[in-house]
């Protein structure tokens, strides 16, 4: 999908890299089901990284961002409902997130015991279903929006300030 203002367009490759990065730990899940993978494993120890590594700071400087320079824009022009919902979501997911990304850096220093496998294969789990659930809905009406909403002059100035904090 491309969009016409830059500001979309980066926060779509950043919910690409995402979907990138949570179908890799769908994947690892599944192929481990319920017995702890090989975090010695190259692809298993790569996945683990990536995911904490994302969650801890892209995706929470990206919920950030939204929060902080477009609800506050789309509720200035009276779409407050959209606005809400995705902040609701994003106190679910970031919280969710964490706990996924703490315990897969855990389990790179330390592995995954049976217990702490399950707690992270239901985590995660979790954090999958709804990550791509929201992700969706940013791009079927988030981004379009910012399409309507943002002239040349404050698309270049968010687009600068969202690639700075990248």
């Amino acid at each position: 999908m491309n969009f016409s203002r830059r500001t979309a367009q980066l926060l779509h490759e950043d919910h690409q890299a995402t979907i990138e990065i949570i179908e890799a730990l769908d994947q690892m899940i599944a192929q481990a089901r319920k017995t702890p993978p090989d975090v010695t494993d190259p692809t298993v120890q790569a996945t683990l990284k990536r995911a904490a590594s994302a969650i801890r700071d892209e995706v929470s400087n990206h919920f950030t961002f939204e929060e902080t320079e477009l609800f506050t824009r789309l509720e200035d022009l009276g779409d407050v409902g959209i606005a809400a919902h995705l902040r609701e979501e994003h106190a679910a997911l970031l919280p969710l997130g964490n706990q996924v990304a703490d315990r897969a850096a855990q389990a790179l220093n330390s592995g995954f015991t049976p217990d702490q496998w399950r707690d992270f294969h239901s985590y995660a789990g979790e954090l999958i279903e709804r990550m791509f659930a929201h992700i969706q809905k940013e791009e079927m009406a988030l981004l379009p929006m910012l399409d309507e909403l943002l002239d040349d002059e404050t698309d270049l100035e968010l687009s600068t300030r969202y690639g700075e904090s990248h």
